[in-house]
């Protein structure tokens, strides 16, 4: 089986600019390092201008019309608290405490502990709400945790945008656990694990 490692840094400069080293040529490493590292930057955006309840929708339609795949985002105050939702018709989870669910307290005490982008593993879905993949961005003032931006994407644009889509079988676990798969991975698939300090993602895949 054949690995490849790929870190993504959250240093500020390759964040916006997206050039993130790659540590072996891989399709679709390459393209998950990319399609990551610009919906983060496409945050980044936002967070920098100090978002709050009122001005949240209008300072993040910009960057939401840009986003193939986007499905909704969120302003969390710095207790993750929903505060705001960008589609009014999903305003009814205004008010509600994230805290709440244990999935999210390891995510919870790591923004806590050292404030920086989250990838959450992605949800299965139901029959109401589509498979979709979360993403989150502090909000900063100094050293200060001042809110959170959360944003959820397709998982089906996700494999779109990485050529997850054409392969004939793929896996992808979160902090242990199987979030996605599909089909039966031979022994000589290939594997991306993609590093962050809130999670990591092993994407295992034969093309």
């Amino acid at each position: 089986m054949r690995r490849i490692i790929i870190g993504i840094c959250l240093a500020v400069s390759l964040v916006v600019f997206g050039a993130l080293p790659v540590s072996a040529a891989d399709e679709v490493g390459e393209k998950t390092q990319q399609y990551f590292s610009e919906m983060f930057a496409k945050m980044k955006i936002v967070a920098d201008q100090h978002p709050n309840v009122k001005t949240y929708r209008e300072l993040m339609r910009p960057v939401a019309q840009e986003i193939p795949g986007f499905y909704d985002g969120s302003f969390l105050d710095f207790n993750w608290v929903i505060r705001q939702t960008y589609r009014p018709s999903h305003s009814i989870a205004r008010g509600y405490d994230l805290k709440k669910v244990k999935e999210l307290t390891v995510f919870i005490e790591k923004m806590k502990e050292s404030p920086g982008p989250q990838l959450s593993e992605p949800a299965h879905g139901s029959l109401i709400q589509p498979r979709l993949i979360s993403l989150r961005y502090p909000v900063m003032n100094g050293d200060e945790l001042e809110g959170i931006l959360s944003m959820f994407l397709y998982t089906k644009d996700f494999f779109k945008n990485t050529g997850l889509d054409e392969a004939k079988a793929y896996r992808i676990t979160c902090l242990g656990k199987v979030a996605e798969e599909r089909g039966t991975l031979s022994e000589d698939h290939q594997t991306v694990q993609v590093n962050l300090p809130s999670t990591e993602w092993v994407i295992e895949y034969d093309k």
